[in-house]
């Protein structure tokens, strides 16, 4: 199994249902209970011996039937990718995303983040925007729902973005606006 594959099951399967819950009506009956039910729960995804992609949630719901998985308080964490291989020891790298609420679907491997997304990357960026979605089959993420960044001597917002995961690229897109020099 591929790292992404690896890392898609596990992410996908941490969190789940990208679709919103819907609240029962009178034509719709309501959603079964969740199959499992995990607190404090904590995760690991391995390529091989290589540590692919950690986690945790503190509440995470499991349907077996369909595949949802959804997890509150949850923070993904993605190990350093392409452009941090042959940093010098010690140097920090990965990227970290946290999320009040995330769901997923383990068929359709993909994951959405909201209630105020926090991205953190090892050099000290850190993205906030209300809702991230994630696309295990190319490990990339997007938001059109504005984000804002702030990093050691920066900081910006933008109206969408998609940050890419093997390249650990973002961009930015829609209204623009940059403060170069220390950001406060």
């Amino acid at each position: 199994m591929s790292r992404l594959s690896a890392s898609l099951v596990v992410l996908v399967a941490a969190f789940a249902g990208c679709s919103p819950r819907r609240a029962p009506g009178p034509q719709q009956p309501e959603d079964p209970p969740p199959q499992v039910v995990l607190y404090g729960a904590r995760m690991n995804s391995f390529e091989g011996e290589r540590l692919s992609l950690s986690g945790t949630a503190e509440r995470l719901t499991y349907q077996r039937a369909g595949g949802d998985v959804q997890g509150t308080n949850a923070t993904l964490k993605l190990p350093p990718g392409k452009l941090s291989e042959g940093a010098p020891p010690g140097a920090s790298g990965g990227v970290e995303v946290s999320a009040p609420n995330m769901e997923g679907n383990l068929t359709s491997k993909q994951v959405v983040g909201s209630g105020g997304v926090v991205i953190k990357t090892g050099d000290g960026m850190v993205a906030r925007t209300p809702r991230l979605t994630y696309d295990a089959n190319t490990q990339r993420a997007h938001g059109n729902e504005g984000v804002t960044v702030t990093g050691p001597d920066y900081r910006m917002r933008a109206d969408r973005f998609e940050l890419s995961f093997p390249d650990e690229t973002f961009i930015f897109a829609g209204s623009v606006e940059t403060v170069l020099g220390a950001a406060e």
